[in-house]
């Protein structure tokens, strides 16, 4: 611009002058005025845009984003020795986990400890929405509003069902999906996205035929475990309420196919031995955990994740992992790791 405007009045412009600011905040307005129509362009297709916007493209295919669910569970209150009186446990009892950044579970209902006996379960759910709420048996001990004379808590059993709000990575899938396999009400994915609307569910599958002619079965998981009965109860009512004149369609839970890994990294310089093993654990959960149902599990799609990660430089498979392939009704899930890390 300063070259163009000293071409064609044929002065030189002195940087002080007030030309040269005026040029100046010409190009920045120019410049944030691009920079707008560009962002305005990627929110206008269901590739490119994210957020609030993303939200309106997928209510034009009837599409909603799934809300963060809360984990539920029970937890366990234990006296030291029975009493001659009941001990009520009121609704909203908070117990945490004894962990850095703890989670918090409260009770959903009233109970108490009868006369004479040592302990209750009451039903309870995560504080917050998210999939930090599925903890293992025995996570939530550390009492945080409970009655004088609990002398433990626990949870006896795992927290379920809990699971972040959809990003919008997940989110543009089913936009998009909706687009190159559209749902006649008689296909595989008409199935797949009705399930795929319940919250807790974020892989899905379908086996026709499963049980004989005009049968099919919808199987479900979460994206890191199964879902919930509650879930799946959820399922088969919303297939029950949109199933076809002649179609008996059911849930039910998908069936885990556990990977294993054996791999040998180099690591860079920079990082610990463990802050690698670490990272790849994370990037090979990941990366099981992305492959839609009925896929195939690839070693070279796995090496990616692997590179990403950015604390090796290369990897070597163990001769016992290969390529693995799946049905509808299965999800890959991580098992037994091994990870060799050499300098």
């Amino acid at each position: 611009m300063k070259a163009r405007y000293e071409q064609e009045s044929g002065f030189e412009i002195d940087e002080a002058s007030d030309i040269a600011v005026r040029l100046k905040v010409l190009a920045g307005e120019i410049y944030n005025m691009e920079t707008t129509l560009d962002w305005t362009k990627r929110q206008m297709f269901a590739s490119t845009a994210t957020g609030e916007n993303l939200d309106k493209l997928a209510a034009q295919r009837g599409i909603t984003r799934k809300a963060a669910v809360k984990a539920t569970g029970q937890l366990t209150f234990r006296l030291a020795q029975t009493l001659d009186y009941a001990v009520s446990i009121p609704r909203g009892t908070v117990v945490a986990t004894d962990d850095e950044i703890p989670v918090r579970f409260v009770t959903t209902a009233d109970g108490e400890i009868p006369q004479a006996t040592y302990s209750v379960d009451i039903n309870a759910e995560a504080e917050l929405a998210g999939y930090r709420g599925n903890i293992n048996a025995h996570a939530a001990t550390v009492p945080v509003s409970v009655p004088a004379a609990i002398s433990s808590v626990s949870n006896n059993s795992r927290f379920t069902g809990g699971s972040d709000e959809e990003n919008d990575i997940a989110l543009r899938g089913r936009i998009l999906a909706s687009y190159t396999a559209v749902p006649n009400g008689l296909n595989a994915d008409y199935y797949i996205n009705l399930a795929l609307t319940v919250n807790g569910v974020e892989r899905a599958g379908v086996v026709e035929r499963n049980d004989g002619y005009g049968t099919a079965a919808v199987y479900v998981c979460g994206m890191r475990e199964l879902v919930s009965d509650a879930v799946l109860g959820q399922v088969n009512a919303l297939l029950s309420q949109n199933d076809c004149v002649g179609a008996m369609v059911t849930a039910q839970h998908a069936l885990p196919r556990n990977v294993d890994l054996e791999v040998t990294v180099k690591r860079k310089a920079g990082y610990t031995a463990e802050d690698v093993r670490v990272a790849v654990g994370n990037a090979f959960a990941d990366y099981v955990y992305s492959i839609p149902m009925g896929s195939r599990f690839y070693l070279s799609a796995l090496g990616k994740y692997l590179l990403d990660t950015g604390c090796i430089e290369n990897y070597e498979y163990d001769l016992s992992m290969q390529d693995l392939g799946s049905t509808p009704a299965m999800c890959f899930v991580p098992g037994d790791m091994t990870i060799g890390v050499t300098s």
